[in-house]
């Protein structure tokens, strides 16, 4: 539109016209400032390559009567021992490094319970992690939280399910202290569930709070 056709409109559609330019600029602007951090943090993503982010643990630990959906599994004081033990051997790979502040890892276990009954266990858990805690120039930690899948050779009792096949869950802080190198240790809650009926009609699961001890391979 040329200037002297502009002028020749009403003096209200001059003020809407300069309205929505104001908000078309303003829509960029907000746009433009979103866009930066998004493409800063998108830039800090990074895949692992396949031969790094390798570490080989093993824990063990005692099965306990208190749940996970009561927050009793999570508080040491108020455990009740049961008469199921696990040894247990996993694999972790780091997948995906987003920035530093968290990654993904898949972890495979085979784990041998014994106590009341005897049997294995192998499960499949992705995780993701928190990375950054204030004393990590001192002792590396990191928090973990997995979700997968976890298959028995039996129906246990300890579950109470009737399903070999249920979903898997890993809460776990690990330690790494500088002056040990490529080892650290772990504690980790490991839960079986029925996944809210998912993969029984029973609420069934089980919760084992375990230490354990880990070897990174870089």
């Amino acid at each position: 539109m040329s200037n002297g056709r502009y002028h020749d409109l009403p003096a209200a559609h001059r003020t809407a016209s300069h309205r929505r330019r104001g908000l078309k600029h303003a829509a960029l602007m907000t746009l433009g400032a979103a866009a930066a951090p998004m493409s800063a943090w998108a830039d800090g993503i990074s895949v692992t390559p396949w031969g790094e982010g390798w570490a080989l643990g093993g824990h063990a630990g005692q099965a306990i009567h208190e749940t996970v959906k009561s927050g009793e599994a999570f508080n040491p004081f108020a455990w009740e021992s049961r008469d199921y033990y696990i040894a247990s051997v996993g694999l972790q790979k780091e997948l995906v490094d987003f920035g530093g502040y968290s990654k993904l890892y898949t972890e495979a276990n085979v784990s041998y319970i014994f106590g009341d009954e005897d049997y294995f266990e192998s499960f499949i858990t992705p995780s993701l992690s928190w990375e950054p805690f204030p004393w990590d120039d001192s002792v590396d930690t990191t928090a973990y939280l997995g979700v997968g899948l976890s298959y028995t050779t039996e129906e246990s009792q300890l579950d109470d399910s009737g399903e070999k096949l249920m979903a898997s869950m890993i809460f776990e802080l690990e330690a790494q202290p500088d002056a040990w190198g490529p080892w650290s240790v772990y504690g980790r809650l490991h839960h079986r569930s029925s996944a809210f009926g998912f993969f029984s009609d029973q609420e069934g699961g089980s919760n084992i709070p375990s230490l354990g001890v880990r070897y990174h391979f870089d």
